[in-house]
């Protein structure tokens, strides 16, 4: 009997304070690859979201970057979807990890061999990413991240690979 209630007390403990800072939405700035502007969904459950993000494409690991007969050379645009898992470290409760994956559209001005005029060339993928947050004490409503992640490529050019990453913070509301 004292084990069952100790189990309940701690698992009652941890729960309020896992979930504390997490709010039902967050909108945020992302400096890197893709950088640009991100919007969150908390889900109800407590443990996921969903995220939308909005910027540039091609920038923080260089602008030239070699694809299919062609090269790109410049900075685009990017849009992604992500489905996100979210927990709490056995560390500290203001550290929350998440990891999620989901689908990207890429546009880019490509270079063909030989050519100096650009073709607008759209891709479409997945991608996926995994991210540590710390929401700090003195300002709840206030988060810093980094993450690290990729996108592949399904069409036009399968199994085009790109490594993607980042800094940011959010504000959750």
């Amino acid at each position: 009997m004292f084990k069952k209630s100790l189990f309940i007390l701690l698992f009652t403990c941890l729960s309020s304070v896992a979930f504390g800072q997490i709010q039902e939405w967050a909108s945020g700035f992302r400096i890197g690859e893709p950088g640009g502007f991100m919007a969150r969904k908390y889900l109800s459950n407590g443990i996921n979201a969903v995220e939308v993000n909005i910027g540039a494409y091609g920038g923080l690991w260089g602008t030239d970057r070699n694809y299919k007969d062609g090269t790109f050379k410049n900075i685009g645009f990017t849009m992604n979807a992500l489905y996100l898992w979210h927990h709490p470290t056995l560390i500290n409760s203001d550290i929350h990890t998440y990891y999620g994956f989901g689908p990207q559209y890429t546009s880019r001005d490509l270079y063909a061999k030989g050519s100096t005029t650009p073709t607008s060339n759209g891709g479409f993928g997945a991608a996926a990413v995994g991210g540590i947050e710390f929401y700090p004490v003195d300002a709840p409503n206030l988060s810093f991240f980094g993450e690290v992640g990729f996108y592949n490529e399904i069409a036009p050019n399968p199994f085009f690979f790109h490594v993607q990453g980042g800094i940011g913070v959010r504000v959750n509301f």
